[in-house]
């Protein structure tokens, strides 16, 4: 307000003008107004052309008044011409008033170039005035009238209109498509005006109020245009609801869309959680088989360092073997010294016989107490075959304890495959059901849009059949409307109440699925915890047998050291020693293939499991394949919904347009 105050001030200094009291104190007034819409209001004020063209070019840019008038003001016709020049451009105003302002001549074709230009006035009130003066002046007002697209309220109440004017006046008006109310009350259009009014209205659909008291108009004819009016009146409603339940249908299949839309994202959005639960447990079941991988090849390891004893022990066999061989080189030597000296020492024996005799008894009682550790050394022996024999059935427990481990994992990555299969196939059952209760929507929508076709042939058949019963005919349609409004009402909130049941069914199973998956994965973490627990026994048990192992090997290198002493005593021993320790050697070689068998049993495993893993990298590719074309089929679905929806439009476009031709073409009672 005050802006506005300003730049009329502004300008009228610029131009040298005085600016009039009237017009400021009005200003001010408004600017202290707190509550309303303000009103520009300068009527009963004088105004001179000078102020007025000011004014015109302030309301040019103005954005703070909806409602202007100057009724009463008696402007002159250079005055008229100010404010039209403003108002043509000005794009905020809706209501002007101009009443009581004698306009005439070059006034009444400002206003009509105002009105050609101008594209927002909603409503002009130009009582009291001397418009039908000129009918040349008229004839250019009546040209701009039929160029606007926005007025719908023209007030032209005593402007001494004839019918030459009324005839200009229908001619402007089958060009109009924007007005609504025309008042035309206390003028002289006389029955030629009259007769070319009706004759607009065959043509003008849009005109709903029409007044004509007091223009010595025939009765009959008054008649006719009142039927005529009230038949645009009757349209506009029918058009009006049509328009009505096109928008609320289109913002009910609109609300649909976007549901679907939002179930399609929540089952993608549980899909993908399924997914990186899947990969979760893949990535565990991996890091279990890897930390597997690990143990079997700490137990390599282990493997290959007993290895590596067992070849020490051979390199030692080796040097016992040639030191009994050095010992029978020196036996042999022995021997052939003692026959040598035999002859020479057969006198002392016999002198030694009783001597030798002592040392015989001597001798058997070293050989009784040889004997008798020859047997403790035989317990031992068999003490340990029979610890080998544990390890080796407590290596054969572990292989199957792996073998069984292994086999249950395929079972569960079996079992998890057929879940998310079922998972799958769950959801493209879902959406098979969320797709069919679309096209039974779009064929029900179909079905009524047909039968309301149907319907209105029928009342057009009974329009043509029946002229004089229009309107009972249209009371009928009126309420079959607001009973089909009431059922279509009632469908709508059917089809509602069973959307939201099954939205809450499928929330319903998706929250059960999802309380299986959890108790699944608490299951597979109480197994993997278990599987732990075992290895770590397993691991503890093979520390343990390590450290038997090395006791034993430190006994059998006791036993070695007592055999290499006694080697000397007897040779008997040292051939039961290599008969032990050629069993042994074999034992070890046994040994030694069960290991190589393991090390080809753990590399099948490997492939298998690589396998495995291409097999299910595969899977998820293919899997990912199907759901890419599934949002491909969902986006061609989509297009095919709205190119159905754009065909409605159309047929119901096609069906007013034949009704209003209809309508148009059917002639008024006389």
């Amino acid at each position: 307000m005050d802006e506005f105050r300003h730049t009329f001030v502004r300008l009228c200094h610029d131009n040298h003008i005085e600016p009039q009291d009237c017009v400021v104190t009005r200003l001010k007034s408004i600017e202290h107004q707190k509550n309303g819409k303000p009103v520009f209001d300068l009527s009963t004020n004088s105004l001179s052309a000078k102020i007025c063209a000011v004014l015109g070019k302030v309301i040019a840019t103005d954005r703070n008044f909806m409602e202007c008038r100057f009724a009463d003001s008696m402007l002159s016709e250079d005055a008229i011409k100010g404010l039209a020049h403003g108002f043509a451009s000005n794009v905020y105003c809706k209501k002007l008033d101009l009443k009581g302002n004698n306009i005439r001549g070059t006034g009444t074709e400002a206003l009509g170039k105002m009105l050609r230009h101008n594209k927002v006035l909603l409503s002009l009130c130009l009582e009291w005035n001397a418009m039908g003066m000129l009918d040349n002046s008229l004839a250019m007002f009546c040209e701009g009238l039929g160029a606007n697209k926005a007025l719908q309220a023209l007030d032209l109440r005593n402007n001494q209109i004839s019918h030459d004017g009324a005839v200009e006046l229908a001619a402007a008006l089958k060009q109009n498509h924007s007005l609504r109310s025309l008042d035309l009350r206390w003028n002289n259009v006389g029955l030629l005006g009259s007769r070319a009014l009706l004759e607009m209205l065959q043509t003008n659909k849009c005109l709903c109020r029409l007044e004509l008291a007091g223009n010595n108009i025939p009765t009959d004819v008054l008649k006719a245009i009142e039927t005529a009016i009230s038949q645009n009146e009757d349209r506009l409603m029918i058009t009006d609801e049509h328009r009505k339940k096109q928008h609320v249908m289109t913002k009910h299949i609109n609300q649909l869309q976007q549901d679907k839309a939002l179930q399609l994202n929540e089952l993608m959005d549980t899909i993908d959680q399924q997914e990186d639960l899947l990969r979760r447990s893949k990535r565990s079941t991996a890091d279990k088989v890897s930390k597997l991988q690990e143990a079997l090849e700490d137990r390599k390891a282990a493997f290959n360092s007993l290895n590596s004893k067992l070849a020490m022990t051979e390199s030692e066999l080796s040097l016992a073997e040639q030191k009994s061989n050095d010992y029978n080189v020196l036996l042999n030597k022995l021997k052939q010294e003692f026959s040598d000296q035999f002859s020479s020492h057969q006198a002392e024996m016999k002198k030694e016989k009783e001597d030798r005799a002592a040392i015989e008894m001597k001798l058997l009682r070293d050989l009784s107490t040889s004997t008798d550790q020859n047997i403790q050394l035989n317990t031992k022996v068999e003490d340990l075959e029979r610890k080998c024999r544990q390890q080796q059935e407590q290596i054969f427990e572990l292989k199957e304890q792996v073998t069984h481990l292994q086999a249950e994992m395929k079972i569960k990555g079996s079992q998890f495959d057929e879940r998310i299969q079922l998972e799958k196939s769950r959801g493209k059952d879902s959406l098979r059901d969320a797709e069919l209760m679309k096209k039974k929507e779009l064929a029900r929508v179909k079905q009524e849009a047909e039968e309301t076709e149907i319907a209105l042939r029928d009342r057009i058949q009974r329009l043509e059949m029946t002229r004089l019963e229009l309107e009972e005919e249209i009371s009928r349609l009126k309420t079959t409307n607001m009973t089909d409004k009431i059922h279509a009402e009632e469908q709508i909130s059917l089809t509602k109440q069973k959307i939201k049941s099954e939205e809450e069914s499928r929330m319903k199973q998706l929250e059960e699925k999802a309380r299986v998956l959890q108790l699944t994965k608490d299951e597979l973490q109480s197994w993997c915890d278990q599987q732990k627990s075992h290895v770590s026994e397993i691991q503890s048990k093979n520390s343990t047998l390590v450290l038997e192992i090395e006791t034993y090997k430190r006994r059998v290198e006791e036993m070695s050291q007592e055999l290499a002493q006694k080697d000397s005593i007897t040779l008997a021993e040292v051939g039961k020693v290599k008969i032990d320790m050629s069993q042994l050697t074999i034992k070890l070689e046994g040994e030694r293939q069960i290991n190589s068998e393991l090390r080809d049993k753990l590399n099948e495993v490997d492939r298998k499991m690589s396998e495995q893993m291409m097999r299910n990298r595969d899977i998820l590719e293919e899997k990912e394949k199907q759901i890419s074309a599934l949002q491909s089929n969902l986006r061609a679905r989509e297009s095919e919904v709205s190119r159905i929806r754009e065909e409605e439009s159309q047929r119901a476009h096609v069906l007013q347009a034949a009704v209003m031709n209809y309508v148009s073409k059917v002639p008024s009672p006389r």
